[in-house]
């Protein structure tokens, strides 16, 4: 099987010049309908979306190691996090449209994904990190025939580009890692400490 081919190297095409400039980001993830992968159950919260690529190492690191320290702060019960696909190659692509079969598998296998890094990119074809990636997804109960649906729904795999020309179009993403923090676009990955720093202040706004 052939890595999926992708389709955002000619995104102009998903192009909305009709979206205006005051889009507020709520309402974003609200009509494309995205949920949290952590949900605060403080009244007092702050929004922290990602822009991620599964093949960015930045994006590892960020979810290897900041976020468990921000899991592990006086500030996680006040986030909700929110994680955005915007895969820069055909492998990411890949394993975004595995990590979007199955709402019950996502988190999970957004994790497994991460943890293995260092696996998976390092694979020797493109048939081995198809098939890497896959036994993430089969592992956490995903099944085979869901699985093989999914790799030939093209109406899912439009709408997963989409929501990555979007983000370009709206947001000014153009590299992975990308966060919205209440809205406040930083970009990269930062020490734990700084994302701390912001969430504060948000909290106290």
């Amino acid at each position: 099987m052939k890595i999926i081919s992708l389709f955002f190297i000619v995104g102009a095409l998903f192009v909305n010049p009709a979206v205006s400039k005051d889009y507020e980001y709520k309402q974003y993830l609200e009509d494309n309908n995205i949920k949290p992968l952590i949900k605060s159950s403080e009244e007092n919260s702050v929004d922290i979306i990602e822009f991620s690529s599964f093949s960015c190492s930045h994006c590892a690191a960020f979810h290897n190691e900041t976020l468990q320290e921000l899991k592990e702060s006086d500030v996680y019960e006040n986030i909700n996090f929110y994680l955005i696909d915007f895969p820069l190659n055909q492998a990411a692509f890949y394993a975004t449209i595995v990590a979007n079969c199955n709402e019950g598998i996502r988190s999970s296998y957004v994790d497994s994904v991460y943890q293995n890094y260092d696996v998976w990119t390092k694979a020797s074809s493109g048939e081995e990190i198809i098939e890497l990636l896959n036994s993430y997804g089969l592992q956490h109960g995903l099944e085979d025939e869901e699985l093989q649906s999914c790799l030939k729904d093209q109406d899912s795999h439009n709408r997963l580009l989409s929501l990555q020309v979007d983000a370009q179009n709206i947001f000014g993403v153009e590299s992975t890692p990308t966060f919205l923090i209440n809205g406040e676009k930083v970009q990269g990955n930062r020490p734990a400490s700084e994302f701390i720093k912001i969430i504060k202040k948000k909290l106290n706004n």
